[in-house]
């Protein structure tokens, strides 16, 4: 018998596009597959564009099974499932996401089968499509490029070589619950993919698999894509730095030398990248706090914010220099624009 594959899919009002991801995993070469839509209390016809594929599941060998919530997030929703899940592998995708191939979930799952213990996840690339016209504008991943199994730096620093969709890596559950015994991760609303996942990288191997097994749709009105308010975008980064210092304190063969280090230089991403965002906002309080929390951290870090600061100081500075980082010829990496 294969081993079980979980899937867990957390939906919100997303009943005009599950129906592709349904049919991409309802239609896997892989058969043993259980399925579990987290319906994080939408509003709109998920139910009736759900339930139906419950029979269609069974007919091609596979489970489905609908779970209605309350609005309580991605990561009450994740929770919800991992509660319920039984499969040895699981995936995640996103419901407005699917996969390219139907040998997707059998790529990933031969490569662990051929692999040892010290393999903890296997991802594949993605394609990136146009969320009206659902043509490829962009790739993440390079077909003949040989990646490196370590991957947690290149995850927690969100370096080139790190991509991931939740429907792209799969991971072993057995890993995932050593760290995770009550089958509930720590992540406040949205950086569910951070506690699930750097756990694992810290401890075990990743392979990439060089096939574009995913599609992941480009979306202005998806959560990650859309514009926010600025402080909508400094929770989201505060709930960051939280699900950081809590999920790192689970890698129990961690030094905390190690941690604290860790941490700190993760501090200092955010605080840089925080900066960069209290400028564009013309938000001049913060902006100068950040820029002291950046100078605490790194001295060195805060050459770059030289410039800005001189700019917050003037009057009319933000969009002074915002309109001298237009001028055409002008040098623009001494603005570092957000």
């Amino acid at each position: 018998m294969d081993k079980l594959v979980s899937v867990i899919t957390p939906t919100y009002n997303y009943g005009h596009l599950i129906h592709r991801l349904l049919d991409s995993v309802m239609n896997q070469t892989y058969d043993d597959i259980e399925m579990f839509v987290i319906d994080d209390g939408s509003t709109d016809n998920t139910k009736g564009v759900v339930e139906p594929y419950i029979e269609n599941f069974a007919k091609a060998g596979k489970k489905l099974q609908y779970i209605y919530q309350e609005n309580l997030g991605l990561a009450s929703a994740i929770n919800t499932g991992l509660r319920n899940i039984n499969g040895e592998y699981l995936v995640w995708p996103d419901a407005d996401d699917w996969y390219n191939t139907d040998t997707a979930i059998a790529d990933l799952v031969e490569v662990f089968e051929k692999s040892p213990d010290s393999v903890g996840s296997v991802r594949g690339m993605q394609y990136c499509r146009n969320e009206k016209t659902l043509k490829i504008i962009g790739k993440r991943g390079i077909e003949d490029k040989a990646y490196h199994k370590n991957m947690f730096e290149q995850a927690l620093l969100q370096k080139s070589d790190w991509w991931v969709n939740p429907g792209s890596i799969m991971i072993r559950t057995k890993h995932l619950f050593c760290y995770y015994p009550n089958k509930e991760i720590f992540s406040p609303h949205h950086a569910q993919n951070g506690a699930l996942l750097l756990p694992i990288l810290y401890d075990f191997d990743c392979i990439t698999i060089n096939k574009y097994i995913y599609n992941v749709i480009v979306s202005k009105k998806s959560d990650s894509r859309k514009r926010h308010s600025y402080s909508e975008l400094i929770k989201r980064y505060g709930r960051s730095r939280k699900m950081l210092t809590e999920t790192l304190r689970v890698i129990k063969n961690m030094p905390k030398t190690e941690y604290d280090k860790l941490v700190k230089r993760h501090m200092l991403r955010l605080d840089i990248i925080c900066a960069k965002l209290a400028f564009a906002y013309k938000k001049k309080a913060d902006f100068i706090s950040y820029y002291r929390a950046i100078s605490e951290n790194d001295p060195e870090a805060t050459k770059k914010f030289k410039l800005k600061v001189f700019f917050s100081k003037i009057p009319f500075g933000y969009d002074i220099h915002n309109m001298l980082a237009k001028v055409k010829g002008f040098p623009k990496k001494i603005f570092l624009k957000y």
